[in-house]
């Protein structure tokens, strides 16, 4: 017999069997669990045996091969860099400043988790609009929140070299449709963080709900 995790009296009363076969069963079933089927007598054997070619087959359960949204390609390739960017961050300054780029992509990680959209060719498709909204949020970050450009640039073609790396091939430059923001690396003053992440939310949040395809009501 199959190790079970409980035996199945139940679906045996409906099938009909009086509460004395049924009482039966569940003790040589307990038994057979412990000692081992081949330590019944054989007329107990046969019954167990009857009983299970009574009951149908249990199906296995399928296991879900459905990656999390932290598993996603999209995911992984933002949060790269996000965390490239950061410690390049910490490396030239030692102040409460943070980069722009930084907020940008933290918050946008943050609704990846809240929504979690599929992140399929849809959404993923239309996840590379973002690059004009990230253009404009760098723009008023200069204009509203007097950011200042670092001296020391982030070198935004870092995927470029996947052996080194050990990241996909397919992964391409986060600015690959806005190149000309490889002159810009734009830091923001810490009075100026929280009310610039709330605009960067905002502005993320908003394309990403009316826009990514599984998130459609």
């Amino acid at each position: 017999m199959n190790k079970e995790t409980s035996h199945r009296s139940p679906e045996l009363k409906k099938l009909g069997w009086n509460q004395e076969d049924i009482t039966r069963y569940e003790e040589l079933w307990d038994y057979s669990q412990r000692w081992g089927l081949i330590n019944l007598e054989k007329e107990d054997r046969q019954f167990l045996r009857k009983a299970e070619k009574l009951l149908p087959k249990i199906q296995p359960k399928k296991i879900s091969n459905k990656k999390s949204i932290q598993e996603k390609s999209y995911y992984l390739w933002l949060n790269f860099y996000f965390e490239k960017i950061n410690n390049f961050r910490t490396s030239i300054l030692q102040t409460s400043i943070q980069s722009v780029w930084e907020i940008m992509l933290e918050e946008e990680l943050k609704l990846l988790d809240k929504y979690t959209p599929v992140m399929g060719l849809p959404d993923s498709i239309k996840a590379k609009e973002l690059a004009s909204i990230r253009k404009n949020l760098i723009k008023s970050s200069f204009d509203m929140f007097e950011a200042n450009n670092s001296d020391n640039l982030f070198d935004f073609e870092i995927v470029t070299n996947p052996e080194e790396q050990k990241i996909s091939k397919t992964w391409k430059s986060i600015i690959d449709n806005t190149p000309d923001e490889n002159k810009n690396f734009p830091l923001i003053p810490e009075k100026f963080i929280e009310k610039f992440r709330v605009k960067v939310k905002q502005n993320i949040e908003e394309f990403m709900v009316n826009n990514y395809p599984s998130l459609k009501k």
